[in-house]
């Protein structure tokens, strides 16, 4: 359930369930160089993913 921070951020109510999503993106050497952290609304949210590597 979100924080009182995420709800006026998010302008949502204190019984609107978030997703929270962390992604860490690596280099070629597995050492770490992006880190992204979201958090939405759940039931407004589709996620889709498309990564090519290589």
């Amino acid at each position: 359930m979100p924080t009182a921070e995420e709800r006026d951020a998010l302008d949502i109510g204190p019984d609107t369930p978030v997703l929270h999503a962390i992604r860490v993106t690596f280099d070629d050497r597995d050492r770490p160089f992006q880190v992204d952290s979201m958090v939405m609304p759940a039931g407004r949210q589709r996620l889709r993913y498309e990564m090519r590597i290589g």
